[in-house]
């Protein structure tokens, strides 16, 4: 039943969105229909979203879109971005998912969240034009917050819109723009594999789908060599120029950025080839003036029609470019969050969804974590979806037994307010076919091979009551070596009640690590914003 708002306020325009979300059977039921199917289903979403623009009157031919897709880093990426071409003097949208707090996260016109009267304004523009032309079947959360942003940016004139793919590519409602200015394609690795498919090949023919005919399109080094192969022969498919984003040094750039950890280089890397690309594309703007700003005058041996891109073009980095790397922030990767009243108490939160990001934050946490036995360790974990905890704690797990980091004194587990709703036992039973096939799989030696973490708990026949449950006895198995507490929690409040208490006498530091689910790492920092003794 379609939702009956009470009024036209912002909390009113949040509460019908909220409405559009699909319940748990519709999105078993057609998570299985896309992946069967995915070229079919593929098609029949991007039909249904051309239909969406055209009733909100979107024009595309007056919209230059940046397209990034990708498994690791893809919304970092958009955020660089965006950041080096605002610092340029050019207008921006920038489109991303998930939110941690406020859905208005998702859609920001030149550097800002999109504000409580204009998010108001377009909900309710398209609310109102979506029900005339397709009455009660409207489109789910996701595409209409892209539909809502695509018309925001639209109306608000923007110069340049920086579009990250929610999920794959191919299906993604992002990739209903039918003609992109660059695409670029970050690190890739295994998520959303009951959707995207169960080997590498797969999921980076999804990714590579948001490829547009003869529209040059960029990737990373470190991209796998059987992900790499696929990229390249889609770009050859679709005449689309590929190139590999040069490293910062190849820039002679060394100093800081703004995102913290090593493997935010990498996507930094590739936020300056995009926008390199989109900016030798502006031929309404005199580029010698922006150019030459850097006293190089080899920008215009760049040709972004055959892509034959090089760092030594846009060497030295503009002056601009340097602020907008060192100047990018983006919650919830790589944050460091501190209390003015609970001095002694120091938050860490990385979201980290596949085994590759978990790897990613240990890596980080590594640079940050104390040997000394004057600091307290903890860490506060939840993954979604259905995704295997196993794999997400192994790398953590391991790291503690080769003596890289602490040992953790606490390891919290809260149950999330989004899986309040979802059957964790259909999550479980999935885990554990995923595991097995994987297993087998490997066996065959021809699918994901070394690429998956071993599960031990596949063989365990499940019990647990919830999924938070689960985990706790998961992280207990693969824990044996290095065993310490860990404990379950009815929800995050009562979980940072804990770290407070741990902290309360103020004789030790703690040092908390809230890594997982960006839902989670969403609800840790609300939670820590409400919080009268945090700031």
């Amino acid at each position: 039943m379609l939702y009956s708002p009470k009024d036209r306020s912002y909390e009113e325009a949040v509460n019908a969105l909220l409405s559009l979300q699909s319940n748990q059977s519709v999105i078993i039921q057609s998570t299985l229909q896309r992946k069967n199917d995915k070229e079919t289903m593929g098609k029949i979403i991007l039909e249904e979203m051309t239909q969406y623009c055209k009733s909100i009157d979107i024009d595309f031919d007056k919209l230059s879109v940046i397209h990034v897709a990708g498994t690791k880093g893809k919304g970092s990426t958009c955020a660089i971005t965006e950041s080096l071409i605002r610092n340029q003097g050019f207008t921006t949208g920038l489109f991303t998912s998930p939110h941690l707090i406020s859905p208005r996260e998702r859609i920001r016109i030149n550097g800002e969240m999109i504000s409580k009267e204009l998010f108001t304004k377009y909900f309710w523009i398209c609310w109102d034009t979506l029900i005339k032309d397709f009455d009660t079947q409207l489109p789910n959360y996701f595409r209409y917050l892209t539909l809502m942003a695509l018309k925001a940016f639209q109306d608000q004139g923007v110069q340049c819109i920086i579009l990250e793919v929610g999920i794959g590519g191919r299906m993604d409602a992002t990739n209903v723009v039918p003609k992109t200015a660059v695409s670029g394609i970050s690190a890739l690795g295994f998520d959303h594999m009951n959707l995207l498919g169960d080997t590498l090949p797969e999921i980076a023919l999804e990714k590579a789908c948001i490829m547009k005919k003869g529209v040059p399109v960029f990737t990373v080094a470190s991209q796998a060599p059987e992900a790499m192969k696929v990229i390249e022969n889609h770009s050859k498919l679709m005449e689309s120029p590929l190139s590999v984003a040069p490293t910062l040094l190849q820039y002679n750039f060394s100093g800081d950025i703004g995102l913290k950890g090593e493997h935010q280089r990498e996507n930094a890397s590739l936020a300056v080839a995009l926008a390199n690309c989109w900016i030798a594309q502006q031929k309404h703007i005199p580029l010698n003036q922006i150019f030459n700003s850097n006293n190089n005058n080899k920008y215009n041996l760049y040709n972004s029609q055959i892509n034959n891109y090089s760092s030594e073009y846009f060497t030295p980095l503009l002056e601009s470019f340097e602020k907008g790397l060192r100047d990018c922030q983006w919650p919830g990767r790589a944050q460091h969050f501190t209390s003015e009243h609970f001095p002694n108490i120091d938050f860490y939160l990385d979201g980290a969804h596949t085994p590759e990001s978990s790897v990613v934050c240990v890596n980080w946490w590594k640079s940050v974590a104390s040997n000394d036995s004057n600091t307290i360790h903890a860490m506060i974990f939840n993954s979604t979806g259905g995704r295997n905890p196993n794999s997400f704690l192994k790398p953590i797990i391991d790291s503690i037994d080769n003596k890289e980091i602490p040992i953790f004194n606490l390891v919290l587990i809260p149950t999330l307010s989004i899986g309040k709703a979802i059957d964790n036992k259909y999550y479980i039973k999935e885990i554990k076919n995923q595991s097995n096939n994987s297993n087998n799989n490997n066996n065959n030696n021809n699918n994901i091979g070394s690429n998956v973490i071993p599960d031990k708990a596949a063989t365990i026949q499940p019990k647990e009551d919830t999924w938070e449950d689960y985990c706790v006895n998961r992280y207990i198995e693969i824990s044996t070596n290095n065993p310490h507490p860990v404990e379950a929690f009815e929800n995050i409040e009562s979980s940072i009640e804990k770290i407070k208490e741990l902290g309360q006498n103020g004789k030790k530091n703690v040092k908390v690590l809230v890594t997982g689910s960006l839902y989670l790492i969403g609800g840790v920092l609300q939670t820590l914003l409400k919080e009268k003794s945090f700031t």
